[in-house]
């Protein structure tokens, strides 16, 4: 599960040095492409580990993958557990007009450091046509001509700051999860005596929960259950 998108590479050792170009602030031009980037030192003794994963599970946890439109598009999310750096699609709905602002999500830790970086942003609405959708690339707005423009790129601002915001909020408030099943997390495998974060990291956020005591049921198809006891699994239809 390494990352196939070099360009990500390039912008996180860019980050210290991106170079304000002809976008305003919170945005950066680099090499043509608009982004937005934060970084945050956290306070020790959070590990690196434990920062990651607990952003990693934050993030599976409240991505809309319901608002993506392939299967393909679903499946678009990178992990690379020993550099500890992960990249997905996001999508990401304005309360106000349902309008989507889609990009690539990116986060990666070192020592108790954290970058969250958004690249390759779009603007998406529908159309009274037959309901097309409309797509507008970050890289195409004229925010000095058009002040819809400059609307789309704060209303993506003010979503990408409270993304970061909810996402240091959950990753100061859990503890480390406690990992022991790495062979099978990194394969997408299931097995007893898994966790409900380790299930969550190896299978992804479920369709549906049921729950009856100290027993729950996730579905994920109509093909794939997995069943837990006191927060372990103990079985699993597939």
């Amino acid at each position: 599960m390494i990352f196939r998108h070099n360009i990500i590479y390039v912008l996180f050792f860019l980050c210290p040095l991106l170079v304000r170009a002809q976008v305003s602030s919170p945005y950066s031009e680099v090499k043509g492409n608009i982004v937005i980037s934060e970084f945050h030192t956290l306070d020790k003794p959070a590990s690196a580990e434990g920062i990651f994963l607990n952003a990693l599970l934050w993030m599976i946890e409240n991505r809309e993958v319901g608002n993506t439109e392939t299967e393909e598009d679903k499946g678009t999310f990178e992990i690379d557990y020993d550099k500890k750096q992960y990249l997905l699609e996001f999508v990401q709905t304005n309360s106000e007009d349902a309008s989507r602002y889609r990009c690539l999500f990116s986060v990666k830790v070192a020592d108790n450091i954290i970058t969250i970086l958004a690249s390759n942003i779009t603007y998406e609405a529908e159309t009274n046509v037959i309901k097309l959708v409309k797509r507008l690339a970050f890289e195409k707005l004229q925010p000095e001509k058009k002040p819809k423009h400059k609307e789309y790129l704060n209303n993506f601002a003010a979503l990408y700051k409270e993304t970061v915001k909810r996402m240091l909020e959950a990753i100061s408030a859990n503890s480390a999860p406690v990992i022991t099943h790495w062979a099978e997390i990194k394969n997408k495998e299931v097995v007893k005596g898994m966790s409900k974060q380790e299930c969550l990291l190896a299978f992804g956020k479920p369709a549906s929960v049921q729950k009856q005591g100290n027993k729950e049921e996730w579905m994920y198809d109509s093909y794939t259950y997995v069943f837990f006891e006191n927060e372990i699994v103990t079985s699993l239809i597939k």
